[in-house]
């Protein structure tokens, strides 16, 4: 009798199982298909047939997850310890992280004493020199004749030419920038990868809010189409159609055709510009991967519907300033991770 009942026990466990596993198949479905008709009016940019999507597992999540972040000067060389230590503390899933770091001799002593304190297996930190990729921006900058108006500068705009500095080895990364906390497993964003056409797609951002209009001319002024900050990359595609040389390109028909001499937001600017000319090689993302504050504080409700009630993955604090003031909301939240004891991060999950 005690056999029968094992028997029935473990066949309905299975049947459980079975049931609940099929439900969430067809919830991921749904939810995949209606997260991709979000922005109507940039629609030319998104993939709309769920069915083409080609959905390789190795081609987008591979062993490690590369996160790259460039900072300088000592404000935002602590801003990028904290960005780091967001992502560490929501770190959920099973997969191996690597920080690919340009910055400064102050942010490399200060990156590498918090490096050096973690002692797990599944977090890895390369640290580069910042001067190469500085003086890239600086080239491109000098042999367009223009300027950046930014607040960040030079090293900011330089952020659009990682492609050319980070090792072969990588073939994908996130690009994030320092005034940005993260919410939610950075696995959220990083899946999103699926979205790029395989050898065609070199990058990725998400919407500016509200949308612009679908005949909107972007001209390299207020507004940008697109966000900086939350950038994914397939850097093989970036090397082999020249991403260089097309961010020349367009730079160059900005100034000529356009009136281009500034860039207002940094590499925003060049990187909507490409996304917008050479939109073959781009796909926008879902709004809720930049939840650039700027806006979802200003009008919060309609950015909420307009993301079909998603929360954002990441807080985009802009300006950046509000981060380091000890009685602003963000501010708090900064501290937050910023005092943040080490042995809350240092741990690595096994299994999904």
């Amino acid at each position: 009798m005690g056999y029968i009942q094992n028997s029935l026990h473990g066949f309905w466990t299975k049947v459980i199982i079975i049931t609940v596993v099929t439900c969430s198949a067809i919830i991921l479905t749904i939810f995949n298909r209606t997260t991709l008709f979000q922005y109507r009016s940039i629609s030319k940019y998104i993939i709309h047939d769920p069915k083409s999507f080609q959905i390789l597992i190795t081609h987008y999540l591979q062993d490690d997850i590369h996160v790259a972040l460039v900072c300088a000067k000592s404000p935002f060389n602590e801003m990028a310890i904290s960005t780091i230590k967001s992502i560490m503390f929501h770190h959920r899933k099973s997969y191996n992280i690597t920080f690919h770091i340009f910055t400064d001799s102050d942010g490399e002593k200060r990156i590498s004493n918090y490096s050096n304190s973690i002692a797990n297996f599944c977090t890895k930190f390369r640290i580069y020199q910042i001067d190469k990729l500085f003086k890239i921006g600086q080239n491109f900058l000098e042999k367009h004749k223009i300027v950046v108006t930014h607040y960040s500068g030079t090293y900011a705009l330089s952020k659009a030419f990682i492609h050319e500095v980070l090792p072969s080895d990588v073939t994908h990364v996130l690009l994030v920038d320092t005034d940005i906390i993260f919410v939610d497993d950075v696995y959220s964003i990083w899946k999103q990868f699926q979205l790029f056409k395989r050898n065609k797609t070199a990058l990725a951002l998400a919407p500016w809010y509200p949308p612009v209009p679908i005949d909107y001319k972007y001209k390299g002024s207020n507004p940008d189409p697109f966000l900086g900050g939350m950038v994914l990359l397939d850097l093989n595609v970036c090397r082999s159609i020249d991403l260089t040389r097309l961010l020349n390109q367009i730079t160059d028909t900005a100034y000529n055709q356009f009136g281009l001499r500034s860039l207002w937001t940094g590499d925003q600017v060049v990187l909507s510009l490409f996304a917008t000319y050479f939109s073959e090689h781009f796909v926008a993302l879902p709004c809720f991967v930049n939840g650039h504050t700027y806006h979802y504080l200003k009008d919060g409700p309609r950015w909420k519907v307009a993301c079909n009630g998603e929360y954002p993955r990441a807080i985009h604090v802009v300006p950046s300033s509000n981060l380091l003031k000890q009685t602003h909301y963000f501010g708090h939240l900064y501290a937050f991770f910023k005092d943040m004891p080490i042995e809350w991060l240092s741990h690595c999950r096994r299994g999904a």
